[in-house]
């Protein structure tokens, strides 16, 4: 017959520190939850890569193209001084003025020749100008009276030459100086240039930085080709350009690549560092022309515009980091895909030069539409051959989305991790309905770290979401989370006939 010992509770606490003990955990672990790997706060989070996903089952993420406006082009030659060319690589939205503000540059593009070959080049001067719209489909040419065109200053001319990009810098303490812009300044032999740094209060009339050139890309200092400035990069803690870096063909793989260069002071700058060039998964003639890039939410948006050497096309294609430096190209597919037809004033090439703007929950990517790419071309289209301006937009946590099936739900899971707030935010948009699919409808539970549904947060007690839109998550009407602040959880959502977009708490 086996006896048993029953221990009073004060000998069973000592019992249970003992074995904490023997064990190396120590007794500061009793009643402590361990810490979650992946801290979100309130930060929004989106679907572009594997960061937040554990498992996707019946589900997929999808890249989202940009819409183009119906009214492109939205900024196209219409004056005289205007030629076969508009171009910009500087759009902004400022918020006390309720303006966008665009400032571009023309010019008349004729076939010269290039070291004996044909090439496409400017004839006369590159004229720089200026526009505003109030709603950023309609814009608005003012007669600024600063330049004289045949004898008239009625115009919406600010001059010759290419200050551009222009950029505005909300960390200049001096208001004299909050506009930016870089002159770029070829060398004679026209391997590589310099930059000029200048300054504006609002936009018109500039003032050049004491000490120019602020950046040199003679052959010794790495060939810069076309570049794009992102201005301020909150994630980095630094001013940050991106450029096709090696002038053109000259990088040691005889490509065009993209880089990036930083400065802490928007004065000295690092040398450029390499940091998407083409794979093995890219067709053999694609070459990476420039990068437009600008953050949000804890992400790195870019544009690249893709080069196709043996092909007439050039079109954005989206990439992502979480860091600046390494990118995931999973999506190589147009982003905003050339026109349908020839002779749409975009049907050719498409390029982003202006780093894309975060305003009114929507994405606004300006982007440089041409129906010529080359002096071939350009000869070809004679006096049809003209670039303009376009205009897509996207919501702005669109980008990629988790969409679940049609027939049945499809099901996301993410990772464990711990947050900020106390109501959890999504955002979806419902499909429609086609034959055979059920109605749109999203679901949430909140699950523990061993996968086990938390009561009153199944699946079961989830009201659905049905519409398109931002929506308050609730669970048989409650809302609040605030007893799991800082506790590792994980979410399990069904998605049938809908597109996640993201999810974040507040």
């Amino acid at each position: 017959m086996r006896s048993s010992v029953r221990l009073s509770p004060s000998l069973q606490l000592v019992s249970v520190i003992g074995v904490y003990l023997f064990l190396g955990l120590g007794p500061q672990t009793l009643g402590q939850v361990s810490p979650a790997l992946l801290e979100i706060g309130t930060t929004k989070q989106l679907f572009v890569d594997s960061y937040i996903i554990e498992k996707l089952t019946d589900a997929r993420q999808v890249l989202n193209p940009a819409k183009k406006h119906p009214q492109n082009p939205i900024l196209k030659q219409d004056r005289p001084w205007e030629r076969n060319l508009i171009q910009t690589n500087s759009v902004l939205y400022d918020s006390d003025a309720k303006l966008f503000k665009m400032w571009y540059y023309t010019a008349q593009f004729v076939v010269g020749t290039n070291h004996g070959k044909p090439y496409d080049v400017p004839e006369g001067k590159v004229l720089r100008a200026y526009a505003f719209s109030r709603d950023g489909v309609r814009w608005e040419k003012p007669n600024l009276g600063f330049v004289d065109f045949e004898g008239s200053r009625n115009n919406n001319l600010l001059g010759d030459g290419n200050l551009t990009p222009v950029f505005y810098d909300s960390r200049e303490a001096n208001p004299a100086k909050r506009f930016k812009a870089m002159e770029s300044t070829w060398t004679p032999t026209s391997v590589g240039m310099t930059k000029n740094l200048y300054y504006s209060a609002d936009g018109f009339k500039w003032i050049p930085y004491e000490g120019n050139p602020v950046i040199d890309t003679s052959p010794r200092k790495g060939r810069w080709g076309p570049t794009v400035y992102m201005g301020w990069d909150p994630i980095r803690q630094v001013y940050a350009t991106h450029m096709e870096s090696c002038l053109h063909k000259n990088c040691p793989m005889g490509k065009r690549v993209i880089g990036r260069s930083e400065s802490r002071d928007g004065l000295h700058w690092s040398e450029a560092q390499t940091i998407i060039i083409p794979d093995e998964k890219d067709y053999p003639d694609t070459e990476f022309y420039a990068m437009a890039a600008v953050t949000y939410a804890d992400l790195y948006v870019g544009l690249i515009s893709i080069f196709r050497t043996t092909n007439t096309l050039h079109y954005p294609e989206l990439v992502f980091s979480r860091d600046g430096i390494h990118y995931n190209r999973d999506y190589r597919v147009p982003f905003i895909p050339n026109g349908d037809y020839y002779g749409d004033f975009d049907d050719t090439s498409i390029y982003v030069f202006a780093p894309p703007i975060i305003h009114d929950k929507k994405m606004w990517v300006y982007y440089i539409g041409a129906n010529w790419r080359g002096p071939e071309t350009l000869r070809e289209k004679g006096d049809s051959a003209r670039r303009a301006i376009g205009l897509a937009t996207l919501p702005e946590d669109g980008y990629v989305s988790v969409d679940g099936g049609k027939l049945r739900p499809g099901i996301l899971v993410t990772r464990l991790f711990a947050f900020q707030g106390r109501e959890l935010i999504l955002s979806m948009e419902a499909a429609k309905r086609n034959v055979g699919a059920g109605p749109p409808e999203v679901r949430v539970e909140v699950l523990d770290p061993d996968h086990r549904p938390l009561d009153g947060l199944t699946m079961e007690d989830s009201d659905p979401l049905t519409k398109t839109g931002t929506h308050r998550v609730s669970w048989r009407g409650k809302t609040n989370l605030d007893s799991l602040v800082g506790t590792p959880i994980q979410l399990r959502i069904s998605i049938h006939n809908a597109k996640l977009y993201s999810f974040k708490f507040e």
